[in-house]
């Protein structure tokens, strides 16, 4: 119980301004502004919660549900980018040595607070990961691809996912 009551004060001003659901296992909520993908990762962390990890099917699919009541709101949300009509939202997914040379080579993880983890579980969009450009090392999601996992530059911008698990 304490554990809930501490997540639910943590991440109160998300929930209380409608910018976070529980969606089963997780709290989902977004960042309304379009940032890099570093600040993606700190602005979750400031409104206490992580960049979102995808650890399952189950998870891929939770995560999905949530973005496509995002993007029912169409052009009036601010995750919405009209010179390319997508919604695209940072998930906390990198390269490893993402800010070294010819680093496409390298397998993707998730970034946390705490450090690294495996990524057990990919739900990619079709042909990807493929490094366009030879220097895309962050992951999104968007609704072109029906919120499945894409490979992007670390500076284009767009809206975070963040979770809280609880």
């Amino acid at each position: 119980m304490f554990k809930l009551s501490l997540l639910l004060l943590i991440s109160s001003h998300l929930v209380a301004s409608g910018k976070a659901e529980m969606v089963k296992n997780y709290f989902y909520g977004i960042v309304h502004k379009q940032v890099e993908w570093k600040d993606a990762f700190t602005l979750c962390q400031d409104a206490g919660g992580i960049l979102a990890t995808i650890m399952s099917p189950d998870e891929s699919q939770e995560a999905r549900e949530f973005l496509y009541t995002e993007k029912a709101k169409g052009s009036k949300s601010p995750c919405f980018i009209p010179r390319i009509s997508e919604f695209q939202f940072w998930i906390a997914g990198q390269r490893r040595g993402v800010d070294q040379p010819n680093f496409c080579s390298r397998p993707f993880f998730w970034k946390t607070p705490e450090g690294e983890l495996y990524m057990p579980f990919t739900d990619w969009s079709t042909g990807q990961p493929d490094c366009s450009g030879g220097n895309e090392g962050c992951l999104q999601m968007t609704d072109v691809s029906g919120f499945k996992m894409n490979d992007i530059r670390c500076d284009a911008l767009m809206c975070a996912l963040c979770q809280i698990g609880i």
